[in-house]
């Protein structure tokens, strides 16, 4: 059984559809790949997945249960946790503080003590330990990332939702990143990744789909995906080397 299914899951904005019948699942302790062009409905999907948008049509099911109209804080409660493409850090907070407060909300609700313990360890994870104490502002964009990724581990998810988390780093930041993102499935946690560069997230990924005008256009393993011919015509411009 899949850990999370979306079926038939439509999201229409007026009488513009974003999102129509789009299917996807994923199961424990797996990286699944969501990739396609800007406008494709990637991280619409995301939001209707983590409940900050309310589907207009199909079902959301997360652990056999039906999470359709369930509000955010109770899907991140059920155990789904997720990423934004700019950082959203409680600006007022210290590193551990921002942590803390996501693992206090979280999975197991735990109490303050607690939760800055787990924030240090958190921290270390991702390699920011050494900014424990410091205010987010004083953070750099590789930085301000990862605390995204540590903010959700902190929830103790069962599936983290990555969107674009690697962003705007450079090479040997965006390694780190896929070296820590591999490592959330190492624990048993699942993963969706938004990704726009296609080679990052074919590395790491067991399966991949793709979405185009907000409707599945391909889905299989990272090979199958991108020696698919329509795939290849609509994202890539072009034969993809091995």
């Amino acid at each position: 059984m899949s850990l999370l299914r979306c079926t038939g899951v439509t999201k229409r904005f007026g009488g513009v559809a974003a999102l129509s019948s789009v299917d996807l699942a994923v199961s424990e302790g797996e990286i699944v790949g969501l990739v396609g062009p800007n406008g494709s409905g990637k991280t619409t999907l995301l939001s209707t997945i983590a409940g900050s948008l309310p589907v207009s049509g199909g079902r959301v099911e997360f652990a056999g249960k039906d999470l359709t109209r369930t509000p955010p804080h109770q899907r991140a409660q059920a155990g789904i946790a997720r990423t934004f493409q700019v950082p959203r850090p409680l600006g007022s907070f210290t590193v551990a503080e921002n942590v803390a407060t996501a693992s206090m909300f979280g999975r197991h609700r735990t109490g303050r003590v607690e939760a800055i313990d787990r924030a240090h360890e958190v921290l270390e994870e991702v390699g920011l330990a050494a900014h424990a104490g410091a205010q987010v502002g004083a953070l750099t964009l590789h930085e301000r990332k990862f605390l995204e990724i540590a903010r959700a581990i902190a929830l103790d998810p069962q599936l983290i939702l990555l969107d674009e988390v690697l962003g705007g780093l450079n090479p040997s930041e965006v390694a780190m990143g896929l070296d820590l993102i591999s490592s959330l499935r190492d624990r048993g946690m699942a993963v969706v990744y938004i990704e726009h560069n296609v080679r990052a997230v074919s590395s790491i990924a067991d399966r991949m789909y793709v979405l185009n005008q907000g409707r599945n256009l391909a889905d299989g393993t990272p090979t199958d995906v991108l020696d698919d011919a329509r795939v290849v015509e609509a994202y890539l411009g072009g034969p993809v080397d091995a």
